[in-house]
């Protein structure tokens, strides 16, 4: 590894407590395919560490490193994961990877990609892999074109956020725009057999944990500073008391996971 620039202020700092506490995991069997997997993993954008923590976990003979930019995010991973012996975080961006060429056999971004100017990440990431490593991208994406309660939710944030629509993700300059991973990385000459697959799942949240869990979505910190917190609030327990049952709201994922190993370097030989 080597050290690391100065790192630009995360959108989340200050929102650990609320991230940590109701962000989804993911489902096992979306990440199945990287067990076995041995040498330096590093998973980008690592927030409070819930993916990092899966990776360390399924990866018992990995050394699990995580990059985050906020000190607030990746104080609570570090103070989370300390029951975990192979698992580590340091201060980094997507853009500027802190380990040499070719030393890291995954590189995984969980969630977080939108956040990344892509083609410079993209560059880090192989540069950073071995020849047949993988970058590995996962997205958990509320099926809101699934569930009224969910739509609701997004017309909420639609009517408010400048610039929001549903199945846009927020991006590094502010804006808001729509992600296809598997599309950019079929263009990129070191990607090689890319692989995308959909998992579908649902969770329930009580009423409580789902406020605390759209505290940790910048999109509804966006919100409250365009209306205050009392006055989002009020509109969202309004949604809730509508579409909960035995006070818990059901949220539908699909689980977006594109896989791409990185092309074998040219021989100088030859």
């Amino acid at each position: 590894m080597t050290t690391t620039d100065t790192v630009l202020a995360s959108p989340y700092e200050g929102l650990a407590f609320h991230y940590n506490d109701t962000r989804p995991s993911y489902p096992v069997e979306a990440i199945a395919d990287l067990s076995g997997t041995r040498g330096i993993v590093v998973d980008v954008g690592a927030g409070t560490g819930i993916f990092t923590r899966q990776l360390a976990g399924l990866l018992p003979e990995a050394d699990v490193v995580g990059i985050e930019p906020s000190a607030d995010m990746r104080g609570m991973a570090e103070a989370a994961s300390g029951q975990l012996g192979n698992i580590a975080f340091m201060a980094g961006s997507a853009e500027k990877l802190p380990f040499a060429d070719a030393s890291v056999a995954v590189v995984t971004a969980a969630t977080a990609v939108h956040w990344f100017k892509r083609s410079a990440f993209y560059a880090e990431a192989f540069r950073c892999l071995g020849d047949s490593g993988r970058l590995v991208i996962v997205q958990n994406i509320r099926r809101w074109w699934d569930s009224e309660w969910l739509g609701a939710y997004e017309e909420l944030h639609e009517s408010i956020v400048n610039g929001y629509r549903r199945g846009t993700f927020p991006a590094f300059d502010g804006q808001y725009r729509a992600l296809d991973v598997a599309a950019e990385l079929s263009t990129h000459q070191l990607a090689s057999s890319i692989v995308l697959r959909d998992f579908e799942w649902r969770t329930l949240l009580s009423k409580k944990d789902f406020v605390s869990f759209s505290l940790s979505s910048t999109i509804t910190q966006r919100a409250v500073a365009a209306i205050g917190k009392a006055a989002y609030l009020d509109q969202l327990e309004r949604l809730l008391q509508a579409h909960s049952r035995n006070g818990t709201v059901e949220i539908d994922y699909v689980t977006r996971v594109v896989i791409a190993m990185r092309a074998e370097r040219p021989d100088p030989r030859r």
